[in-house]
């Protein structure tokens, strides 16, 4: 009997082995994971791994004893919302054991469906109240919660890959809400709808929630090119106190009336109320660019660049820091914008200091300058090669444009080392130091995300920088910082 006993644990062991293994057995299925009510679900299990003869499939329905599928597919039609529990069983024979796997799936059967898609700037917490609100009023509210916090260029591209995996959390939904206070989400929706024709025709019967505590007006004009692009049967822009009415109306008309009400403010894009004027060109030019192709943060970037300039010319010829030029710390703070500032000024860092050491350790070689040169950049080089090893060791997501912004920070280690030949190591320090931290001011003043939408919005406000640099030029006061340095000397003036 013992033998007996563990003649059959041995087999159930092996059982177990083989089934726990991905390579013999291995239940997968694929389908949906919500559907309107009505709605036919097709369940498929074709790419599950299986090996062996007499292999039989069995498909469950939760609290259901009988299979309602004994082939490779399973097709069901609810009649009732709620959650569905599907359980697949395959058994096989391999080498006269049968051994069997099962995997399950879970399935939303909805009457109404709202997709919600919020930044890292929501909490979870607070996202899970309002599904569970959601449940308590019937409607299924699918969630899409952006995983990382990115650098404001960078957040598309986070909000891309998100929603591109998650493509059917848009299938059948009344509703879509972007609950966040830019365009973002908004152009991360656009790139994977105008890559779908099925989505971008469902679109044209679903509505647009822009959830947002910025200005409602600035937010509107930005999104109109989105909207030409989408062509969704309208964009409404309100406040976040509407996500409740949004979930317990019927639809957008019952919300709008119910938004009247309660005095909650919000706007409607429509096609009555949206078009591209001929009058504000820059604004019309900017739209056609973001909705054919040229993404927002290059837009931004190129609008932030004479800002940068601006405030840059204002800290030297007002305030008095010393930087390289102009052209060096807009450079800098560009790339502090595509990268990150912590990640940008850790580069650079870098890229001072390897050049730096390696000039040092050549100064016994007696090189010409060219060939020192490119040494330099060589060293330079493989430093980035290692930092950008680590950082992908360290899951650091990089953009695919990294590359250039790097070669662009390196030519800083050879204006470093002709400033330090030139003028010592002290004043190379303090020039460089003052230059990473007027481009860091820049950072914080351009990466303010309302500042962002306005310039986005209203791009005819750059040509304000050129009166600003007018008045400027005409600037012959004392700066700032002399008025600290020659403090003794007008104060013996005044006293005269």
């Amino acid at each position: 009997m013992i033998v007996s006993l563990a003649h059959t644990l041995g087999i159930a062991f092996a059982a177990t082995i083989q089934t726990s293994g991905a390579e013999p057995l291995q239940a997968i299925i694929r389908g949906p994971e919500d559907i309107a009510v009505g709605r036919t679900i097709v369940l498929d299990a074709s790419s599950s791994i299986v090996e062996g003869d007499n292999i039989t499939y069995a498909w469950y329905i939760d609290g259901v004893v009988k299979p309602i599928s004994t082939s490779v597919e399973a097709i069901y039609t609810p009649e009732e919302p709620g959650d569905l529990l599907f359980t697949l069983h395959i058994q096989s024979t391999i080498d006269d054991e049968k051994i069997e796997t099962r995997t399950q799936q879970r399935v939303t059967v909805f009457r109404r469906k709202i997709t919600l898609i919020a930044d890292t700037s929501i909490s979870r917490e607070k996202l899970t109240i309002h599904k569970q609100s959601a449940n308590e009023a019937g409607v299924f509210l699918r969630v899409l919660h952006s995983p990382v916090a990115a650098t404001p260029v960078r957040t598309t591209e986070e909000f891309t890959t998100l929603l591109s995996e998650e493509k059917d959390a848009f299938l059948g939904a009344e509703s879509i809400i972007l609950w966040t206070d830019n365009l973002t989400a908004l152009q991360a929706l656009m790139r994977i709808m105008e890559t779908d024709a099925e989505l971008l025709t469902a679109l044209e019967k679903q509505s647009i929630i822009l959830i947002t505590s910025r200005g409602l007006q600035t937010l509107a004009r930005t999104a109109t090119g989105p909207f030409a692009v989408l062509k969704p049967q309208q964009i409404i822009i309100t406040r976040k106190e509407a996500i409740n009415p949004l979930i317990l109306a019927k639809n957008s008309e019952m919300f709008i009336q119910e938004a009247k009400q309660r005095d909650i403010d919000f706007l409607v894009l429509d096609k009555t109320t949206v078009g591209l004027r001929i009058w504000n060109a820059l604004s019309t030019l900017v739209n056609y660019m973001v909705t054919h192709g040229v993404s927002s943060e290059t837009v931004i970037l190129l609008l932030m660049l004479p800002i940068i300039a601006t405030i840059l010319t204002f800290f030297k010829q007002v305030v008095g820091i010393t930087t390289l030029g102009l052209f060096t710390p807009s450079i800098v703070a560009l790339s502090f914008l595509a990268l990150g500032w912590w990640i940008g000024l850790l580069f650079l860092l870098f890229i001072i200091t390897t050049g730096y050491i390696t000039r040092s350790l050549m100064r016994r070689w007696r090189l010409l300058y060219f060939p020192k040169v490119a040494i330099i950049i060589t060293v330079v080089s493989l430093t980035l090669l290692v930092l950008l090893g680590i950082g992908t060791f360290f899951g650091i997501g990089l953009p695919r444009d990294t590359i250039f912004i790097l070669l662009i920070m390196s030519t800083l280690a050879e204006t470093f080392l002709n400033l330090k030949t030139e003028q010592g190591l002290r004043p190379a320090i303090l020039i460089i130091g003052e230059t990473i931290f007027a481009s860091l001011l820049c950072v914080i003043i351009v990466q303010w995300s309302a500042f962002q939408v306005i310039i986005l919005a209203y791009p005819e406000l750059i040509l304000v920088t050129i009166v600003i640099n007018a008045f400027l030029g005409k600037y012959t006061g004392l700066r700032l910082v002399e008025y600290v340095r020659f403090r003794e000397v007008l104060r013996t003036l005044q006293e005269e």
